[in-house]
């Protein structure tokens, strides 16, 4: 197929940004005999297209202006390193010619035409085998086509805590793994609602590595995890995505994630521990009153378990420049259960000296008198 390569990351990315993207459509059909799927973004009167084949999954980049409704003129292109320039490759006029039925014409750099009709991506009808969880969690039309064909390799099982298990699945075409959980009906863990949630997330990282890396191998997105917590009640794990999108420096994201089982829904960690009076209030996450307890009780309440489980690591004498007595530091950190106890992840305030936070857990049994969830911890 001719589907010349095409334009920067950062192009779309720019344009993402600053840009009000007004519509957006998904497409598929074949052009030159192969089945492609399209995403088309408008953006006032200019518009991006990303583009996937049958035999490469790794998106390509179109760049063009709107005619008029649902006419659009796109380009190919291609950075010329001598020229410091972009060159057109290749040129597609795409429009609807009726309600969901569009046409339109690819071409080529050497004059050569490719005629094609395209139709909207219907996620009924790809025969996803995990369209559940797909429509469940709004994974786009063009995410969900660009996966319809995964198969997951079925790695090792591993035990997460007391009776209950994990399963790793790894992508044999991207390599990423993540795990799901298995359903122990001994311990009354039922795994199908919070494996939906990590089925989308599984994807949405594979997809996200198609996006990232540019002509298959320029730029890298990897993913580790870590499975701290599993109980009938709650889940606690984290992610570390490793990324350098089309060969830029490459970044580290690391994120936190506690969820419920029963609907995996984010719980509050008030929802769990309360250290103000009884009974407790609801609040809501960013409200005023939440602020207050925040500022006013559960940072020095905080402060004050950890100097005395911690003495030496809380001794401002010894963790200077970190000064963990900072209540500061203590009022919203980031958490998740573990095996042992919540943990409690402030952010430091320097990242080389005091990157080191690995001590800062808070047994159950010293917030048993806490706990307003009803768990086993």
């Amino acid at each position: 197929m001719k589907l010349t390569i095409l334009g920067f990351l950062f192009c779309l990315t720019f344009v993402q940004v600053f840009a009000h993207r007004e519509k957006t459509y998904y497409l598929f059909g074949k052009i030159n005999e192969k089945e492609v799927a399209l995403q088309i973004d408008e953006y006032g009167t200019t518009c991006m297209a990303r583009y996937i084949t049958e035999d490469d999954k790794y998106d390509h980049i179109l760049e063009g202006r709107i005619e008029s409704d649902g006419r659009f003129i796109l380009n190919s292109t291609q950075w010329d390193e001598l020229k410091k320039e972009k060159i057109v490759k290749d040129e597609v006029f795409l429009h609807e010619v009726r309600t969901n039925h569009w046409e339109g014409t690819w071409k080529y750099k050497n004059g050569e035409l490719q005629h094609f009709k395209l139709a909207p991506i219907v996620i009924d009808e790809l025969n996803h085998p995990y369209v559940d969880a797909i429509k469940k969690y709004d994974i786009t039309p063009y995410m969900a086509y660009r996966t319809k064909d995964i198969q997951f390799v079925v790695g090792k099982k591993q035990k997460a805590s007391k009776g209950a298990y994990i399963q790793e699945l790894t992508d044999i075409n991207t390599g990423i793994s993540f795990f799901r959980v298995v359903n122990n009906p001994k311990k009354q863990i039922n795994a199908e609602v919070i494996n939906d949630k990590l089925i989308a997330a599984h994807l949405g990282m594979i997809n996200s590595k198609y996006a990232c890396v540019y002509a298959k191998s320029k730029g890298n997105y990897d993913v580790m995890y870590q499975v701290h917590f599993l109980s009938p009640d709650y889940i606690s794990y984290s992610t570390s995505i490793r990324q350098s999108c089309y060969s830029e420096h490459e970044s580290t994201v690391s994120e936190y994630l506690t969820y419920n089982m029963k609907d995996a829904e984010v719980p509050m960690l008030e929802d769990i521990y309360w250290f103000g009076e009884r009974p407790k209030p609801t609040y809501r996450k960013g409200e005023y009153n939440w602020f207050q307890y925040r500022y006013k009780v559960f940072g020095p309440k905080i402060l004050e378990m950890l100097t005395a489980l911690y003495p030496d690591k809380m001794n401002p004498k010894e963790t200077q420049p970190c000064n963990y007595k900072d209540v500061k530091l203590w009022q919203f950190p980031e958490w998740y259960l573990t095996n042992k106890g919540l943990f409690i992840k402030y952010k430091p305030i320097n990242k080389k000296q005091c990157g080191d936070i690995s001590w800062s857990l808070l047994p159950y049994k010293s917030l048993k008198e806490f706990r307003v969830a009803d768990f086993k911890d």
